[in-house]
Order: C-alpha cells, then structure tokens, then sequence
C-alpha cells in the first residue's frame, strides 16, 4: 500500500510541470458591430473584434505594467480556440450584430513572440508605428471586411519586424478625418510624442472583365510619415490583384486582392523605414561591447552605471550576463562603432580600475581587454 501511495505521490510530481504548461485563459466577449451587407461578414468582423478583444485583456492580465506599450493584434496564431456561443441581429434603421464570444488564448505563442520582440523588457518603446486606413472607393458590400483583411496583414507584417503597431478604433476614428481632408501636418501634430511614425493608406476597389476571368483589385495609396521630424519616409501606390473565373463568387477574390494588397502595402513601408538613414539615425545602431570584470559585480554595477547615468547619447543599455564571467552590454548608439569607442575611452580613464583597457572592434561588437 505504501508502495502505492508512494507512486501516486511520484507521478503527481512528474506529472505537475505538464498540468501547469497545459493551463489556458479563456475570456468570454461580447461584441456588437454594425451590420454592412450581410450577416457572414458582420459575424466575421464580430469574430475579429473579439479577438482584440480577449488579448487585450490578456495582456492587462499577464503584464499589467507594460499592456500600454504592447499590441498583438487578432493573429490566429495567438488564438487556441474561438466559439460564438449566441449571435443576434436587431436595430430598426441600424442593424446591429450583438455576440457572445468564446476565446482560449494560445499563451505559448504569445510568450514566444514577446521574448523573440524583447517587448517585456520595453525593448520596443521607440517603434510606435500608427496605422490608419480609409476606404476610398468601395461599390462591394464587403467593404468592412476588406478594410479588415488589409489591416491585418500590414499590422502583422509590420508586427512581426517588431514594431508596436497602433491601429485601435478608437483612434482611428478620431483621425481618419483629418486623413481624408489630407491635412497631415495637423494629423501629425496630434500623434506627436506618442509614436515614430505614422502609416497612412487610402483603399479602392475596383473588378474588371479579364476575358473568361474577373480581375479584382485592392488599390492603396499610401505614405509613410515620421511624426518626429514629419519627413516623407515613402510614398506609392499598390494593386493587390487576384483573378477568378468569371462564375466564381466574388467573396474569396475580394479577400485575396485585399491580402495581397495589404501585404504588398507593409512590404514596401517595411523596406522604406528599414533602409532609411533617418531612421537610423533617429534611433541608433545596436551595439555589444564586452568589459573583463570576471564576474566581479561590484565592478559591473559601477560600468553599468557609466554607460546609463554618465556617459550621454547612449540608448537602451541592457547588461546580458551578471556576475557571470566577462559583462557583456547591449546598447544603441547614432554614428559609427569608431565614434562609439571615441565615445567610451576618455569616460573609462576616469575610473583607475578601467582606465588601463584597451578595445578591439570585431563587426558591431567592442571588446575591451
């Protein structure tokens, strides 16, 4: 018997570790959204909603400290499970979709993507990017979800090279006005101090006979803008193109365009503010420069306090090891590795301990030795 119970005891225990890591959140929604064409697109819009929803809470939940500065839009890859568990129509002149809706969080992803973004340690404050979509020309009674499909393939791209993407409703309905009367410079006086840049993008429809086949297309005009120095970073327009039997329905054609478009849209912003020697400048080269303490903490915590509070025009210095071997920091710094090393020296010969160390350039690494 005690054999037994001891074995039960054991199994528990080995058991536990997978018990916990199989734990889910699940956030119950409700959502009402305008119906604009039929019911399948408002339930889809809905669907949409209640995932922004649940992950927001999710991450006021988790990371209550930081929710503000993070955004991880209604990827399905951050959801494990979604129910609609009531859905109803009502509203006499407004037809209204109201919904009940089930949402399991898919937590391994979302932990994956904030540790590969560094967004937990507040490695992406200063890649605030809005995001802000008009519909132009639109005869498709699916217009909302259009919008909607190429929203989300910008956010996601944009996401996914670590941006921290603000698109919310709420702001863009208090802007988009501005956006039409193409005012920008008034439109980026409101964003100033709350972002780097700002995406904004006008989006068409139009189909047109192709022989045999129908040609949809999700036109967007577009301009990226830095909200700092209120810069043109890029400027262009894109056709999103997807072509169908002419007998074919036209919902599938629709979102292909409108995905292809969206992602042809956030491929060309992406690249324009990556290669762009402003944004660089604006924020900085990352650098890792290594110091031989030998795990002496007494001698990190005295560098990691020159390179934060002494030496300015240093940014997000972030120590990797700690008492652990040689100190290896993470730093951004605007100009050259040679300026940076300029930079360090006469700072180091100040302190006799560092004063005798001598750097070595290896790429974007300084080692000191």
């Amino acid at each position: 018997m005690k054999r037994l119970i001891l074995l039960m005891v054991w199994l528990g225990l080995a058991l536990s570790p997978f018990i916990a890591a199989a734990e889910t959140r699940t956030y119950t929604e409700m959502v009402t959204v305008k119906v604009e064409g039929d019911e399948y697109t408002a339930l889809n819009k809905a669907r949409e909603r209640a995932k922004d929803q649940a992950l927001r809470s999710y991450l006021n939940d988790v990371y209550k400290d930081r929710s503000a500065t993070l955004n991880l839009t209604g990827d399905d890859k951050y959801i494990q499970d979604l129910e609609i568990l009531e859905s109803s129509i009502g509203g006499m002149f407004t037809k209204e979709l109201k919904a009940k809706i089930r949402v399991t969080i898919n937590e391994e992803e979302i932990r994956s993507y904030l540790k590969r973004q560094g967004a937990v340690t507040g490695k992406n404050e200063e890649r605030r990017i809005f995001v802000i979509l008009i519909p132009g020309k639109m005869d498709s009674g699916d217009a909302p979800a259009i919008l909607d499909n190429v929203r989300a393939e910008i956010r996601k791209n944009l996401t996914a090279a670590e941006y921290t993407v603000i698109d919310s409703e709420e702001q863009v309905n208090r802007l988009e006005s501005l956006t039409e009367e193409a005012d920008y410079s008034k439109l980026i006086g409101q964003l100033d101090g709350l972002g780097e840049w700002v995406v904004m993008g006008k989006v068409d429809i139009d189909i047109t006979p192709d022989g045999s086949m129908q040609a949809y297309h999700a036109m967007l005009t577009g301009k990226a803008v830095s909200i700092t120095s209120r810069d043109l970073m890029w400027e262009g327009n894109i056709d999103g193109l997807a072509r169908v039997k002419a007998s074919e329905s036209p919902k599938s054609a629709l979102r292909m365009a409108a995905i292809n478009g969206g992602k042809s849209f956030a491929k060309e912003v992406l690249n324009a503010l990556n290669t762009k020697t402003l944004t660089q400048e604006r924020r900085g080269s990352r650098f890792e420069v290594v110091f031989p303490t030998k795990g002496n903490y007494r001698m990190e915590q005295r560098i990691l306090k020159l390179l934060t509070d002494d030496i300015k025009g240093l940014k997000n210095v972030s120590q990797k090891n700690r008492g652990k071997g040689d100190m290896m920091v993470d730093l951004y710094y605007v100009g050259k590795i040679t300026d940076l090393v300029d930079l360090l020296l006469p700072n180091l010969d100040k302190d006799p301990q560092l004063k005798n160390l001598n750097p070595e350039v290896e790429g974007n690494k300084v080692i000191f030795k």
